[in-house]
């Protein structure tokens, strides 16, 4: 390769054609990130000029191209492998100080820079080579819409397609005008010296490091070199890049393979950063994530994307039948790798912008659960059943059951990861050693079967036991809680009443107080300090658990809160419509004339029979553990 400094005139005023191939990340530059940076780079050296002061020649970066094999007597093009941000911002900023030239009646500065961002129409064949640059298919629309305005007619502006006016490179064409006419003001208009100056430094003083490289040189090499040890490109892109170079075919059928497999990829929705427990990425990112843990069986690190997807290429090219199952086939070329990439992500994004009300539900709970571990396991049963609703529900209950169950009974979430790797891997094992289609009870089987503290299943009677003696409220989170006694709000749906959906918006209350002192007090008759203690150890921990715990708005909640019982029922029967509150309408008078430990852990038995319908265990397993602990089961509910 050779690297050589090029100012802007020299790299921009011959007849060329710099080329963005169509698997380059679209434009993606920014006004605070990146538009800024560069106008007061260039402005700094033009007020320089402007004031006759010593310019120094300023560097813009580098950029890295490779020579295309152009036929005899066409134009001379070149494919733009690395710096393709800078140099798109360059050519949109020269055409938004072409335009200014226009406004502003400059005819001999609008011909000098016209000629920096178009090639003469005689000298070329095909439309695109009249542009300097031509970017990638996602960008073209607004690229092209840019470069034909001429001049900045707001009228003509106005008329302007809305996608094209929201895309980044309209935005910073807009951006470089506004600037532009900012600083003639700074300069009290004295616009003819301004755009003189501008012109000036652009021929002798910007300057960028060229790197053409060689045939012999492998641009995929460099390309993956330059950009993988920064953030620059996201780990898609890189696939993308890796893939289409891949490619075997003409232009035309690797566009109509971009077009068809990856076009959506570019798209907001799959660059749009989205929260996955603490971290923030790209949607795409974990798309690619759960996409690459399935297909390898292996717990795949954000980090390691772009090595991982090469490597899985690398080996299905290599070693097919390593892979070979009867739930997918996996690609053997790069038609195929797109191909399922496309279908994949299909499947993933009716996970997570679910049509189907039981996905949206298992979402909405697995969100307070707040694990993302799953997401495997969840496309690898998209995949299954994604034509068996029936099943596909079947199996989110299972699921659902097995999260919410070990979240209560406080169980560790550090090692799902590999459990839910473990757990496909099962799954695979079973297939191969079976003809029978696979259903989500063998997920249940394996979900269920084992009895190490780190993966098992708690069952009906561990459940009830924390339940009963755990303190629910201050052990996990309110938002937590909140989700559990929704769930058993709407189990608790009478078939006689009107359908209610709980509101997702309520507040935890407390029945009996977390201040319970001053009108919930202990009688202190006839006891021992020792014996006092106790008891008030006993109440604060009863107060936590579920069966104290109700949801109430939240203009409720400050009127009631540390009230007596006899204030505080009666506002709940009048204000609430819960399913949750009506247990205290359905009670007589006496039953309920009062509110206690007693009172909290009959109404928590209840509760815990509810929860049991929503997240139910295993069959097998609850009626081994129904056999051996029978008495056990009696004594915690009645204790």
């Amino acid at each position: 390769m050779e690297a050589h400094a090029r100012n802007l005139e020299r790299i921009f005023d011959s007849t060329v054609s710099y080329q963005i191939p169509l698997f380059q990340r679209p434009y993606v530059w920014t006004e605070e990130k990146n538009w800024c940076h560069l106008w007061e780079d260039i402005i700094d050296v033009s007020n320089r000029y402007l004031a006759s002061e010593n310019c120094r020649n300023h560097f813009l970066g580098a950029v890295v191209l490779e020579r295309d094999n152009n036929a005899t007597g066409s134009i001379e093009t070149r494919q733009v492998i690395d710096g393709q941000q800078r140099f798109t911002t360059l050519q949109i900023m020269m055409i938004a100080i072409r335009d200014v030239c226009g406004k502003y009646d400059d005819s001999k500065l609008y011909d000098r820079f016209n000629d920096l961002v178009c090639n003469k129409r005689s000298k070329v064949d095909l439309d695109q080579e009249a542009y300097k640059i031509w970017p990638t298919n996602s960008d073209r629309s607004a690229f092209k819409t840019v470069h034909h305005l001429n001049n900045y007619d707001v009228d003509q502006i106005a008329k302007i397609d809305r996608n094209i006016q929201n895309s980044q490179i309209f935005k910073a064409y807009q951006y470089f005008i506004r600037v532009l006419e900012d600083w003639f003001v700074d300069h009290d208009n004295n616009i003819e010296d301004c755009l003189d100056a501008l012109w000036q430094v652009m021929r002798e003083h910007l300057q960028i490091v060229v790197i053409d490289l060689h045939t012999q040189d492998e641009a995929q090499v460099i390309f993956e070199t330059l950009n993988a040890r920064g953030t620059q490109l996201l780990p898609a892109d890189l696939i993308k890049n890796f893939l289409f170079r891949k490619t075997e075919g003409s232009e035309k059928e690797v566009e109509r393979l971009y077009n068809e497999y990856w076009l959506a990829f570019d798209g907001e929705f799959w660059r749009e950063e989205v929260s996955q427990g603490r971290t923030k990425r790209p949607r795409i990112d974990w798309f690619l994530q759960n996409y690459l843990s399935l297909m390898l069986q292996d717990d795949i690190k954000v980090s390691h994307l772009f090595d991982s997807f090469k490597a899985y290429v690398r080996d299905t090219e290599d070693n097919y039948s390593k892979f070979n199952n009867r739930f997918f086939r996996h690609p053997t070329n790069t038609t195929e790798h797109l191909v399922a990439l496309k279908e994949f992500a299909k499947l993933y994004q009716g996970i997570t912008q679910p049509q189907d009300e039981r996905i949206a539900l298992f979402l909405y709970r697995l969100e307070a659960i707040d694990t993302a571990t799953v997401y495997p396991l969840l496309l690898l049963a998209m995949t299954l059943w994604q034509n068996q609703p029936n099943e596909l529900h079947h199996f989110l209950s299972v699921l659902e059951s097995y999260l919410v169950r070990r979240m209560v009974c406080g169980m560790t979430t550090k090692n799902y990861n590999r459990h839910f790797i473990d757990v496909i891997k099962e799954l695979y094992r079973t297939e191969k050693q079976t003809d029978l289609t696979i259903k989500a009870d063998s997920i249940h089987t394996i979900l269920s079967k084992s009895d190490s503290d780190s993966s098992r299943m708690p069952n009906n009677l561990e459940l009830k036991e924390n339940l009963l003696q755990r303190p629910l409220y201050g052990r996990i989170a309110q938002y937590k809680i909140r989700m559990i006694l929704e769930a058993i709000d709407d189990a608790n749906q009478h078939s006689k009443a009107e359908s209610m959906p709980i509101q997702q918006n309520l507040t935890i209350e407390h029945i009996l107080p977390e201040k319970w002192e001053k009108h919930w007090s202990l009688s202190k008759e006839g006891r021992s300090a020792e014996e006092i203690l106790e008891q008030e150890a006993r109440r604060n921990t009863l107060k936590n658990t579920i069966g104290n715990l109700t949801l109430i708005t939240n203009s409720l909640n400050p009127a009631i809160s540390n009230s007596s019982w006899d204030v505080k029922r009666p506002e709940i029967l009048r204000y609430s419509k819960s399913n949750l509150n009506r247990y205290f309408q359905l009670e007589t008078e006496d039953k309920l004339s009062e509110w206690n430990e007693e009172k909290i852990l009959e109404r928590t038995a209840v509760l815990a029979d509810l929860f049991i319908q929503v997240w139910e265990a295993p069959v097998e397993k609850q009626k081994d553990f129904y056999n051996d602990n029978e008495e056990d089961v009696y004594f915690a509910i009645h204790a």
